[in-house]
């Protein structure tokens, strides 16, 4: 703006576009408005996204485990008769399998590594010489079939008193029960971490009903999409794991070093598929764009990064042995999934923000509110993106946030009480990083990524 004694005043297009303009309009409407500007405080760490997330994934994996776990047919135990007893035999498409016995019309083929009990409680080193035919063992393996004509045993225990006739095994069920519970497992865990992880933030915020939509739509995003990707997971694992089988030169409960490498990115590969279904669902449910691709984003990475850590797990777990009994290890792994899941999603979300809100004062001091929608409302009604509760001054849609080029501004909704920006009441302004909005008893500090 320009101007001399006596001559007109021009005012330039460029003084209109000014910040100082909206400083002076600040100023007049703010005359009688107290309040000072809050203290700058530091991020309450409970608060945090990535850490509200990451327990609520741990949370949801583990529920699922505790529900499908009870289903789990890890082992086989079963007692029948020796019937034959073979100590030179090969099978010919398995060579970690060395010796069997038929036991009640069961082929038991033994795994190298397999221990037995010979009647005096102590595990050894198993050698198929030991039994006789007539004897009476309990057998303990996995079911390589549907049907009952080969079981993979790992552990055998003679009983020397038990004269007993004990008729064929029927191990069909374990072989059809292994198959289904094998299809629900990713739709199963993705459905709870996808619950868990997708209401979160609005149960936090106190936002119940939100919290429940995405929730909800969370558990169906993750089921359903789970369900798909279990299906494209298992074709994976076994195009994979034929390759882990082919590599494999120490066979038996351990595994060869290139084996185990390789079981590891096949299970990971298997659970980033998996985890596509795990992040999305609060995205979904609030139509954000920004949300969907952060909840993808965080749920491929944190799904691949548990996955590779799964079967780690299962080893260290194991002894350092690949054993059938598996409840700790997937209670673990499961969980780690789950966990990382909920982290990553937080961590994406945290880096590519690019506006949020962080309560100074008021109900949820020290939590961060991303800015993901425009225009993003803010008010005392549950429904609103920045929930302020219990506080009579603040109306159920108080403010409006509106992006405006690459900037953001604030409008007053024409309420009783106000819109405070750094102490002065405003109807509408523009906003610079590091503003302090009151709104009632809340102080919201604004924050903009800055390049």
């Amino acid at each position: 703006m320009s101007g001399e004694p006596g001559k007109k005043i021009v005012i330039t297009f460029q003084d209109l576009q000014s910040k100082r303009v909206d400083e002076a309009l600040a100023r007049q409407m703010s005359f009688g408005m107290p309040g000072p500007a809050a203290k700058k405080e530091k991020s309450v760490w409970y608060y945090q996204s990535w850490f509200v997330l990451m327990v609520a994934g741990a949370l949801g994996a583990f529920t699922a485990w505790a529900i499908i776990e009870p289903f789990f047919d890890d082992a086989v135990t079963f007692v029948g008769n020796v019937e034959a007893v073979d100590p030179e035999a090969r099978h010919p498409m398995a060579p970690q399998l060395a010796g069997k016995i038929e036991v009640s019309d069961t082929s038991v083929w033994f795994i190298a590594g397999a221990k037995v009990d010979q009647g005096d409680g102590v595990l050894k080193a198993l050698d198929p010489r030991v039994f006789k035919v007539g004897q009476v063992v309990e057998v303990t393996g996995q079911a390589a079939t549907a049907g009952n004509e080969l079981l993979i045993a790992y552990q055998v225990r003679i009983r020397p008193g038990d004269t007993g006739k004990y008729p064929r095994t029927d191990l069909s069920h374990s072989g059809i029960r292994t198959l289904i519970i094998g299809l629900l497992v990713f739709p199963i865990v993705a459905g709870f971490v996808g619950l868990a992880v997708g209401g979160a933030d609005g149960f936090v915020s106190r936002a119940f009903g939100r919290g429940t939509l995405c929730a909800l739509v969370g558990l169906g995003m993750g089921v359903g999409v789970g369900l798909v990707a279990s299906f494209a997971g298992e074709v994976l694992y076994a195009v994979l794991g034929s390759f882990v089988h082919q590599i494999d030169k120490e066979p038996g409960l351990k595994m060869s070093t290139g084996a185990f490498l390789l079981q590891m990115m096949n299970r990971g590969l298997a659970w980033a598929l998996t985890g596509i279904a795990m992040g999305m669902g609060q995205g979904v449910a609030l139509r954000s764009k920004k949300l969907f691709i952060n909840g993808l984003i965080g749920g491929v990475v944190g799904g691949l990064l548990g996955g590779l850590l799964f079967d780690p797990i299962d080893y260290a777990l194991g002894g350092g042995e690949f054993r059938g009994e598996a409840n700790a290890s997937r209670a673990v792994g499961f969980t780690v999934i789950g966990l990382l899941t909920g982290l990553m999603v937080g961590i994406v979300e945290l880096i590519a923000r690019d506006a949020w809100l962080k309560m100074l004062a008021g109900p949820l001091a020290g939590k961060e509110f991303v800015i993901y929608k425009d225009p993003t409302s803010i008010g005392s009604a549950p429904k609103r993106e920045v929930y302020i509760f219990k506080d009579p001054d603040v109306e159920p849609t108080h403010a409006l946030l509106r992006r405006v080029g690459e900037g953001y501004e604030i409008e007053d909704q024409k309420t009783p009480s106000g819109t405070c920006v750094n102490g002065r009441k405003v109807s509408r302004q523009r906003l610079k990083n590091q503003d302090q909005i009151r709104i009632g008893s809340a102080i919201l500090l604004f924050t903009i990524k800055e390049d």
